[in-house]
């Protein structure tokens, strides 16, 4: 977490709250999650304004007006939120708007990052470079995920699922949700799928992350919106971090097993 339906409401609220506001100041308390030195960072940034965001998986791009992009990957623990003051001994990261509000990053682990980068070359970066299709582009069709599934076909399918170098966006908690709304065990194999199996699994991205955005997604960690609020997608999972629970459909207990050292959780009974 976030996955990809939370970097998916951030990218909309900033294009919808941020658009056109000019960042006056830049605030660094966590240098080593740039990409450059922080005397190098903040004059890319100071005094240009906000234009557009994007998203690729889980990484989370902010265009800005002179050509440079700031590319975000909180990992699992970090967090965006828009606040009227910076607290400026307490952010890792904050970027302080023409109206006095401060865009603030926090909990980013080793791993994540904060990087500017010409908006030309997002996909450039080593980091943005080696990730799959993006489990919410249009690209990401019926077809392409079976030929997806073939060139893979001796993983785990909740391997498949979770490898950003194949399909990116999709974590733990969703795959799994994923999983269960097509009736797939996690640790089958993709060759086993048949055609009607590929179908349910293709139609299963969707209805998964339409009912996660519908409740404003998961804050099962540190996700909030760029108000502070929580989503409660969460609440409403039916297999994922639920082993011992009975099935919110057949009445079967969840289960759990590992998986390239990641727990899946499934229900036996509805899963096949």
């Amino acid at each position: 977490m976030p996955e990809i339906v939370e970097i998916e409401i951030l990218r909309k609220e900033i294009v919808n709250q941020l658009s056109g506001k000019t960042i006056n100041e830049v605030v660094i308390n966590k240098e080593s999650i740039l990409n450059v030195s922080g005397e190098e960072f903040s004059p890319l940034i100071i005094g240009n304004k906000i234009v557009s965001a994007r998203r690729k998986g889980k990484v989370l791009i902010i265009d800005l007006s002179n050509d440079i992009s700031l590319a975000i990957h909180f990992l699992l623990t970090g967090f965006m939120r828009l606040v009227d003051k910076c607290n400026r001994s307490k952010v890792q990261i904050g970027f302080i708007l023409d109206d006095g509000k401060c865009l603030t990053i926090n909990g980013i682990m080793r791993g994540g990052f904060v990087k500017a980068l010409a908006t030309s070359k997002v996909f450039d970066d080593p980091a943005l470079k080696k990730l799959g299709i993006d489990a919410m582009s249009p690209d990401f069709t019926r077809n392409e995920l079976k030929n997806i599934l073939i060139k893979n076909g001796r993983k785990k399918i909740k391997q498949v699922l979770m490898d950003q170098s194949i399909i990116s966006g999709v974590g733990n908690a969703y795959s799994d949700e994923i999983l269960f709304k097509a009736g797939i065990l996690p640790m089958r194999k993709a060759s086993s799928l048949n055609e009607d199996e590929i179908d349910k699994l293709y139609k299963a991205f969707g209805e998964v992350f339409k009912t996660a955005e519908k409740y404003g997604g998961a804050s099962e960690l540190t996700f909030v919106h760029l108000d502070g609020k929580k989503g409660e997608a969460h609440k409403h999972f039916f297999v994922h971090k639920r082993a011992g629970k009975p099935c919110l459909v057949c009445n079967t207990l969840i289960q759990t097993v590992k998986i390239s050292g990641r727990s899946a959780y499934f229900c036996p009974h509805c899963q096949k």
